[in-house]
């Protein structure tokens, strides 16, 4: 029995029997709980005197008796191809790649592994997956496409401080929420507003689950040479309900085939007590990402004007990042950005380290301990502990019952 030449991309398989001019292509393949593979078939043939295309339906790789079925069908299509052998083998292969997963590789520390890079530093992780999630309206895709432009430009001098890798990362902004004009247009206001050179992103609108239309968009990173997507937004991309495990885990397995350096947003978690604010879902959409972005926003309903706070949740391969602070300026065909200290903003302040808030509660003369957990609404033990050790790093003074800055802002 001749073997097939074989071809293997991100949730796609491609056999081909040259001496039967028959090629079939298993797209969609997922295993699932009970143990069954799944996925869809497509059947080829360049065969003289039939007609190109053959088959296409879901199909069951774990199923003898489908095997056995198709086998006879196609087999009255045409007829000069052993049916039970070629299904046999596609069955065997494509158990064998779902099962197996990928080759054990040995790890030496010797060997030149270096740390974590980052396609925008401190945000993005390169080649990982990283979070940016909020409430609604709170400015969540505007921040995803200025990080966007600063990776495709790349706008190495730009005035955030934020730090691209010298050369171009194209994106390739995957966009289940809004449409092809409306971020057309965020995009032109962002280069009226800061003064940038003709700016062009890779966009595509979306409506089937991000792992049911892998194949797709793994062509289409090929196509357009892409190494960074935007996924706008994980609810939507996901499919199903994302408070489900299984529909989390499914949406990162997808995402992990693709090997591609991507920014999920996400929406909040209606937390009851409005505190410690969560990835809106499964706790495995938190879990997954390897780093994770708080987006607060705070504007006035008459003003032209917000301020953006994104707060670092989670961090896996780093240290935690201090907080960024935009302000953007909206006109009538431009937006500016500017960078913005968070804690002039009072509503960012709950949001930065006990250590910053009292620095800032400082600033308005020295108090006891229990005012200072009061006034912050933090713990009285942790409070003290924390002045302690701001006292061993010179930032604060005691004096008598009372903490005081050492220093003047």
């Amino acid at each position: 029995m001749a073997k097939p030449s074989i071809t293997e991309a991100p949730g796609i398989y491609t056999m081909e029997w040259a001496e039967d001019r028959i090629k079939i292509v298993a797209s969609k393949v997922r295993q699932h709980r009970d143990g069954r593979v799944t996925g869809e078939i497509t059947v080829t043939t360049t065969a003289v005197n039939y007609h190109s295309h053959l088959h296409q339906a879901q199909f069951n790789f774990s199923s003898t008796q489908a095997r056995t079925s198709l086998a006879k069908v196609m087999l009255s299509k045409y007829p000069d191809a052993n049916w039970s052998n070629l299904l046999e083998q596609l069955c065997f292969y494509v158990l064998g790649w779902v099962r197996q997963g990928e080759p054990v590789q040995e790890l030496c520390a010797d060997d030149d592994f270096k740390p974590p890079e980052y396609l925008l530093y401190p945000i993005i992780l390169k080649d990982e997956p990283t979070i940016i999630f909020g409430e609604g309206e709170s400015a969540k895709s505007l921040i995803a496409l200025l990080l966007g432009i600063c990776v495709e430009l790349p706008w190495t001098d730009n005035p955030f401080k934020l730090k691209p890798l010298a050369t171009t990362s194209r994106a390739l902004y995957l966009d289940w929420e809004t449409s092809r004009a409306e971020i057309g247009w965020r995009l032109k206001c962002f280069q009226n507003g800061l003064g940038l050179p003709s700016l062009f992103i890779n966009y595509r609108r979306c409506a089937l689950p991000l792992a049911d239309d892998m194949e797709q968009i793994h062509e289409m990173i090929q196509q357009t040479h892409s190494n960074f997507l935007i996924v706008d937004s994980i609810a939507a991309a996901s499919g199903g309900d994302i408070n489900s495990a299984e529909v989390a885990l499914r949406f990162f397995a997808a995402l992990r085939q693709l090997k591609i350096t991507s920014l999920l947003i996400a929406h909040t978690a209606k937390n009851l007590d409005g505190k410690h604010q969560t990835v809106y879902g499964s706790a495995f959409y938190h879990n997954s990402a390897r780093s994770v972005w708080l987006v607060k926003r705070v504007s006035e309903t008459d003003e032209n004007e917000i301020s953006v706070g994104l707060f670092h949740k989670k961090h896996n391969n780093s240290q935690g990042f201090k907080p960024i602070g935009f302000k953007m300026i909206f006109n009538e065909h431009q937006t500016m950005v500017e960078l913005q200290d968070v804690k002039q903003v009072g509503e960012f302040l709950q949001e930065t380290s006990l250590p910053t808030r009292i620095l800032e509660l400082l600033k308005n003369g020295a108090a006891p301990t229990a005012e200072i957990a009061e006034a912050l609404e933090a713990g009285k033990e942790s409070t003290r502990a924390t002045l302690n050790r701001m006292k061993q790093r010179s930032q604060v003074v005691k004096v008598g019952n009372d903490w005081g800055l050492t220093y003047s802002d």
